[in-house]
C-alpha cells in the first residue's frame, strides 16, 4: 500500500469524529422535531465511511487496526449518549 493510500485510510477512519461533532451541535442548537431528525441523519451518515472501510478491510483480508476501534467506538459511545438524551 502506498503512503498516499495510508493517509486516506487514516482520514477515513477519523471522519466519524466530524459527523459526531456536527450532530452534537445540531442537538444543542434546537430541540425542534425537525432539527432532532436532521441531527440523527448526520449521526447515521457517520457510519458510512466506517462501514465502507470495514468492508474494504474484510475484502482485502486485512486487520482494520486501531482506526476501526476509534471510528466504531466514538460512534457507539456518542450514539448511546445521544439516544439517552434525545431518543
Amino acid at each position: 500500500m502506498s503512503e498516499r493510500q495510508e493517509v486516506i485510510e487514516r482520514n477515513l477512519w477519523a471522519t466519524p469524529a466530524l459527523f459526531v461533532f456536527v450532530a452534537w451541535a445540531l442537538f444543542k442548537v434546537d430541540t425542534s422535531p425537525l432539527m432532532l431528525k436532521i441531527a440523527w441523519i448526520v449521526y447515521a451518515a457517520g457510519w458510512v465511511p466506517v462501514l465502507g472501510m470495514l468492508g474494504r478491510s474484510i475484502a482485502q483480508r486485512r486487520n482494520p487496526g486501531i482506526g476501526a476501534v476509534f471510528g466504531c467506538g466514538i460512534l457507539l459511545i456518542t450514539g448511546g449518549l445521544f439516544w439517552a438524551n434525545h431518543g
